[in-house]
């Protein structure tokens, strides 16, 4: 991105584009320049929750079904009934004049939709699990970003609500995360200056980085 659409925004505190608002459309900017910047929620209650709305849900079509094989297996059942539990030919035949099996096959296709639902959910969480959260310099850089101080007062990227987002680290997933190990830690210690993104431009790169003119004597 050249510099010429770059503006510093005294009032709010961080480099933005001049060709972009602030708001959504400098964050959605500024992770796209940056892949350690995208930084999302995990929204983990709202996930179990639903997931165990999901399980209540099938626990119930689970009771339901087995309600009808008991009806099936009693000495009430009839001989269409009972052919029907045996043969998938038979049961959807007969549901196109019998409300029983009509009522079975439609329980029958309502657990197939809700069970793979819930199976796509946990295949879904499990990998979210999985996703790394981001590291503390690299979260405590973007939330400098996200939420600059200026002449004491926090301007936040976004407003209402969606001012909180970052406040909860153990909620958030880092889609890129950064490999803070020992060695990188000495370097982000040792050149500071060149791991800086809060003070940055949005369109933050190596070659960038390189040309900045506090870098220390001699690099």
């Amino acid at each position: 991105m050249s510099r010429n659409h770059l503006h510093e925004d005294i009032e709010l505190g961080r480099v933005t584009d001049a060709r972009r608002c602030d708001g959504y459309p400098s964050l959605a900017n500024f992770i796209s320049q940056d892949s350690d910047a995208a930084i999302y929620r995990r929204f983990e209650r709202l996930s179990a929750r639903s997931l165990l709305y999901l399980q209540s849900e099938l626990h119930d079509l689970e009771e339901q079904l087995e309600n009808c094989d008991r009806e099936d297996a009693s000495k009430d059942a009839d001989v269409a009934a009972r052919k029907s539990a045996r043969s998938w030919d038979h049961l959807t035949s007969n549901a196109k004049t019998r409300t029983r099996e009509a009522d079975r096959l439609k329980l029958i296709r309502k657990i197939k939709a809700i069970l793979k639902e819930y199976h796509e959910f946990l295949v879904l969480q499990s990998q979210v699990y999985a996703l790394e959260g981001p590291g503390k310099r690299t979260l405590a850089a973007f939330r400098r970003w996200f939420s600059p101080a200026v002449q004491g007062k926090v301007i936040p990227v976004l407003g209402g609500r969606d001012k909180d987002l970052l406040d909860d680290r153990k909620d958030l997933v880092a889609l890129a995360p950064m490999d803070e190990d020992r060695l990188n830690r000495f370097l982000q210690d040792y050149f500071g200056w060149f791991f800086r993104v809060c003070d940055q431009s949005p369109d933050k790169t190596i070659e960038n980085l390189w040309k900045t003119d506090d870098r220390p004597h001699g690099l």
